[in-house]
């Protein structure tokens, strides 16, 4: 039987947990400390933890971080629970290795929906195992998983590597490389902290097949005598020359050694259906021992991340943990009456030079280095931010539209994070606007059909962004509350007479689907008059207004109400009175 362990000082609250745990089927344990929710973890290693982060001995996350550096607990799936919810410590709680986040008040469903995630994918990750690593596969999510960490380099070569640290101090013909994942802490909060410990897993099996190909190296005279596993993100590799070096294009052999195992390490990965791409960085070491091994972050590893080699991919990682990234708002306009219905959130990279990186040169580098997840909670939490702060200036009936990434779509947890921060901000999810691509959709339709039926069901307004006719025979089965027309079809309306026939036809089956319309990208009073005649709910663009700062955004509220005095600008947003419940 699986057994979650309930670490929790709020001895209400934990029995209500472990209760409707055992009403579903799950073996509980119960600790109302840290230190005896470690004990039991080590006694009886539980399938899955829940663990307040406020406890009265040590913090949560003191619990976390002892959890994940004892070999038999680190692969344990954790839920945190707060009674504060914010970025800050959701933020934090993934830093350290959480694999889910909840705010109190919880919500039964949700947490028990947060629990068979976590199951499932801890099952997930037991299969991979089997078909990666050659491993018998478990029978239920109820089996216990070897930790990745027990599969690495064993505490004797630890023993030999400090042995022939010593050697090396006293040979000319030795060298030892160490070898970094830089952006493990990265993976680990993205995607939690197991995947982190295949990836370095991964790693070593790429490590040993290279360890066996003497040729690959282009070194004539070394010896490979031990590959060690270090220490949270870091491998040594120890060298010994068979012969002391004599040549002078001795170093430029080791180098060009070095550059080509760095480019190695370096391609994609996928684990558990995420394309991963590893931050390698390798430094040989002169009179090194094995605590600075451990302790690299203050060495040149650490500096280099400074220099002015800084990739674009660790600059874009600064800039979404730091301030450089900002969000615009382009505004919606209702049609009917020219007020302000609603804003698209669009962010926007300026670095501290003051240059722009535009998002055509970042959004790819996001995708290829695992950064859309963690790039695109940046942007909802900052969005429900800042809709927060309009709401208290009186103009509470703005909705906000946020735009969803194919990485989002496939993330099992997105949902129960997305939620994390709407009740963290108070903000209603009718307020909220979802875009998902239509051809995301049409790549997987089974899996686009699901989220936006889950979206809707929370009281989110999905919407269909792009919109042409791909998708059109499958509308009626789509829970979509906005058609977002695609640009391409605006251009030129007037001028375009088939276009409008391909207009009217979408404008008509979405008004009687009592699906709202938007168009995207109109720039002309001609095209604006077209799609009036066509009936089409709101619009945006640059005819109206390019994408505003928060601040210019918010004056042209305030203009537009001193315009109309009696009409608060977002009243007369068209949304189907089916929104959130619709059965379609």
């Amino acid at each position: 039987m699986t057994t979650i362990l309930v670490i929790d000082d709020d001895t209400k609250l934990a029995t209500f947990f472990c209760n409707a745990l055992a009403l579903n089927d799950f073996a509980t344990l119960q600790a109302a400390t840290g230190l005896e929710g470690m004990q039991l973890a080590q006694q009886h290693q539980p399938q899955l933890i829940v663990c307040n982060i406020n406890l009265p001995d040590i913090s949560g996350y003191d619990v976390l971080e002892r959890l994940r550096s004892h070999t038999i607990t680190t692969a344990i799936p954790v839920i945190m629970v707060t009674d504060h919810g914010t970025p800050e410590t959701f933020r934090c709680s993934m830093a350290q290795g959480a694999d889910d986040y909840l705010t109190k008040p919880i919500d039964l469903p949700d947490f028990l929906q947060a629990v068979r995630t976590q199951l499932t994918k801890r099952e997930q990750l037991a299969q991979y195992f089997a078909q990666a690593f050659q491993t018998s596969p478990p029978a239920s999510p109820a089996s216990p998983i070897k930790s990745p960490y027990e599969q690495l380099t064993s505490p004797t070569n630890l023993t030999e590597l400090e042995i022939q640290l010593e050697q090396l101090k006293q040979s000319p013909g030795s060298s030892l490389w160490v070898i970094q994942l830089r952006n493990y802490s990265d993976l680990c909060a993205d995607y939690g902290h197991v995947l982190g410990q295949l990836v370095l897993q991964t790693m070593e099996q790429q490590l040993r097949q290279w360890q066996e190909r003497e040729q690959d190296w282009g070194l004539d005279s070394a010896l490979c005598l031990t590959l060690a596993y270090v220490g949270r993100d870091r491998f040594a590799v120890f060298f010994r020359a068979s012969e002391p070096p004599t040549q002078a294009d001795s170093k430029a052999a080791w180098d060009t050694a070095m550059v080509n195992l760095q480019t190695e390490l370096q391609q994609p990965m996928v684990i558990n259906n995420h394309r991963l791409v590893p931050d390698i960085h390798i430094e040989a070491m002169v009179h090194p021992d094995l605590a600075q091994l451990k302790t690299l972050d203050s060495s040149p590893i650490g500096a280099a991340l400074d220099g002015p080699s800084l990739s674009l991919a660790e600059r874009l990682r600064r800039a979404i943990q730091g301030d450089e990234l900002q969000l615009y708002f382009q505004p919606q306009v209702d049609l009917s009456s020219g007020q302000i219905v609603g804003a698209e959130a669009l962010v926007r990279w300026y670095t501290p030079e003051e240059n722009q990186i535009l998002p055509i040169q970042f959004i790819p580098v996001a995708e290829e280095n695992g950064l859309m997840l963690p790039l695109g909670e940046w942007i909802i939490e900052t969005a429900l931010r800042q809709l927060t702060h309009w709401q208290k200036k009186q103009f509470s009936a703005i909705s906000m539209a946020l735009n969803l990434s194919s990485y989002q779509l496939r993330s099992s947890d997105f949902i129960h994070r997305l939620m994390a921060m709407v009740k963290a901000t108070s903000i209603s999810p009718v307020m909220i606007d979802l875009e998902l691509p239509e051809r995301l959709i049409l790549e997987d339709l089974s899996q686009a059909k699901s989220l936006l039926a889950e979206l809707s069901k929370r009281g989110f307004s999905p919407a269909i962004d792009d919109f042409s006719f791909s998708s059109l025979s499958h509308l009626p089965d789509l829970p979509v509350n906005i058609l977002k027309l695609d640009k391409c079809f605006v251009r030129n309306l007037h001028q375009n007479t088939n276009n409008q026939v391909i207009v009217k036809a979408i404008m008509d089956i979405a008004r009687s689907l009592n699906i709202s319309t938007i168009a995207n990208g109109v720039e002309t009073a001609r095209e604006l008059s077209v799609l009036k005649q066509l009936k089409c709910h709101s619009m945006q663009g640059y005819l109206f207004s390019p994408a505003l700062s928060a601040q210019d955004f918010e004056t042209l509220l305030l203009e537009s109400t001193k315009r109309s005095p009696n009409r608060r600008p977002g009243l007369p947003h068209p949304r189907p009175l089916t929104m959130g419940v619709t059965s379609r």
